[in-house]
């Protein structure tokens, strides 16, 4: 695969065209030695504007549709990845705890992580501690996600770690929070393992977390500020 090619899927996704990164996929799946180049590319690029992003240096619309267009690459790319599916990063489920219905935070860090090679299982809104516990088992995931955009709310957040526990299944899965009244101090005091300030900051968070040698659980605390 030739740099312009490399140039041309960041171009791509930059610019949110998804007809142009579909007609570049299916070009590619005609040499299958070029494909973990080109998703190594994508995914790349897609960290940038995440991080572009957290920095004010583009707006939310334009991370959506740069987030859109690399899931429209990956879908083409997909089945013709050695052993017929992606490359997994990690599962990750995510939720919006009990007694708050807000929804739009976490849609953002559902299409982050799916852009970034996750395998996301999300829950929706307003779910019980119970059923994130089991729909994390069911999906055999590494991380949980939870947020929270009223301060009403976030004792479930809690709830979910103390659940954890109480099962003896704490140590199974890495705990992010966030949301907008959520602060570090507060997650770390729940016994959460990160708190990411904003939706962008999560994936790397979670890349930090899955590349420790430690459990979840650790003294160690994540945080991403930004």
């Amino acid at each position: 695969m030739t740099n312009e090619v490399f140039e041309k899927i960041k171009r791509a996704i930059i610019d949110g065209d998804s007809e142009l990164i579909t007609s570049i996929a299916n070009e590619l799946v005609e040499d299958p030695t070029s494909l973990n180049a080109a998703v190594d590319i994508a995914i790349d690029t897609i960290r940038i504007i995440g991080s572009q992003f957290e920095d004010g240096d583009v707006f939310l619309p334009e991370m959506i549709f740069a987030a859109e267009t690399m899931q429209a690459f990956m879908e083409v790319i997909t089945p013709h990845l050695e052993g017929g599916s992606a490359r997994v990063t990690g599962t990750v489920v995510l939720a919006t705890v009990k007694g708050d219905i807000h929804t739009i935070g976490k849609d953002i860090v559902a299409t982050m992580y799916r852009a970034s090679g996750y395998e996301v299982i999300d829950l929706g809104v307003d779910v019980s501690p119970m059923s994130v516990i089991q729909a994390a088992e069911q999906a055999n995931a590494q991380l949980i996600g939870l947020s929270a955009l009223m301060t009403t709310s976030m004792p479930y957040q809690k709830e979910v770690i103390d659940l954890l526990t109480e099962l003896n299944k704490r140590d199974k899965f890495w705990v992010l929070l966030g949301g907008g009244p959520v602060t570090p101090e507060y997650a770390e005091d729940v016994g959460a393992d990160g708190w990411a300030a904003t939706a962008g900051g999560a994936v790397p968070l979670s890349e930090q977390m899955l590349t420790t040698a430690g459990q979840p659980t650790t003294t160690e605390f994540f945080r991403a500020e930004k």
